[in-house]
């Protein structure tokens, strides 16, 4: 049976509790920056398809195994993946024997991850992980690979996860650990802040690396009602034959990044563009290697109480 992609236009606040408590937990962000944040995300991903599939696919697919071990996502399992960008996670799912459904809010990665799961028995939507288009108690497990770090609310995700898992049900999410760890990302950063402007107007946002700090990732979640949490750090490694290739990754395959190094003249955005070139050609193993990042993520699994 073949993949199927459904459109599914998300429920108005305050039709859910859930998602009208998910801001009094921990976010400080008001309608407006909420709604200016996603516009900026769903602009950007619309455009980055193609840039992130080649880009960053080889590298966020490393840890799909310990993400989807931790979900306990088997055969015969029911699996939701949240922000499924290409279809990495869905893939990897179906082939292990679950039944999927895949979201996402942006139509062009389904139009991406319906090409790569051709063949394959997956349910696609466009749908928005704060408002999900499901009964409650309806899912095995919930993963959402690096798709945290890209929500205005992010407590609203869990509170939909925690709705919609049946009891025992699991959560499971990966997101980037934090520089100076994330090799490339501290490049970027480092770009930015010697030849460019780190200040370009953005809109308000989560801060970036916030679940790759277990403290607030376990409060956090056990706000929203989650119980066993649990954070592991997973080694993984980016690689490169064309140091020419990080920039351009991070240029077009990205949410806030691309909109960071957008806002830089010209000049600013050529000497970034310099600095990350020659930090990745000094990550070349010898003469005939490769460029070699390490970017380790912070794994999070969380369980809904039996009772």
């Amino acid at each position: 049976m073949n993949c199927t992609t459904l459109r599914f236009v998300g429920r108005r606040a305050g039709q859910i509790a859930s998602r009208s408590l998910g801001r009094a937990w921990a976010s400080s962000l008001d309608s407006k920056s909420v709604a200016a944040f996603t516009e900026l995300e769903h602009r950007n991903w619309q455009k980055a398809v193609s840039a992130y599939d080649k880009g960053f696919g080889a590298l966020t697919r490393q840890c799909i195994p310990e993400l989807l071990k931790a979900v306990q996502c088997g055969t015969g399992s029911q699996l939701l993946d949240v922000a499924t960008g290409p279809g990495f996670v869905a893939e990897a799912a179906a082939k292990a024997g679950a039944s999927v459904v895949a979201v996402d809010f942006s139509r062009k990665m389904l139009d991406l991850a319906t090409q790569r799961l051709a063949g394959h028995d997956v349910k696609l939507l466009e749908a928005d992980a704060a408002s999900l288009p499901f009964e409650q108690e309806s899912f095995d497990s919930v993963a959402c690979s690096f798709g945290v770090l890209h929500l205005p609310v992010p407590e609203d995700f869990f509170a939909e996860s925690l709705r919609i898992l049946k009891p025992g049900g699991r959560l499971g999410f990966t997101v980037w650990a934090a520089t100076p760890a994330t090799e490339a990302m501290a490049l970027v950063h480092e770009a930015v802040q010697l030849h460019g402007n780190p200040n370009v107007p953005l809109p308000d946002a989560p801060p970036f690396f916030r679940f790759a700090d277990v403290d607030d990732t376990t409060s956090t979640l056990q706000s929203v009602g989650f119980a066993a949490v649990e954070c592991k750090l997973i080694p993984m490694v980016w690689e490169f034959q064309d140091a020419a290739d990080a920039f351009i990754a991070f240029r077009d395959g990205t949410g806030r990044t691309a909109a960071l190094l957008a806002g830089q003249t010209s000049e600013q955005l050529k000497a970034i563009e310099e600095h990350i070139t020659r930090g990745t050609e000094a990550k070349r193993t010898g003469p005939e290697g490769i460029c070699r990042f390490q970017m380790p993520c912070v794994l999070t699994m969380a369980k809904k109480a039996l009772v």
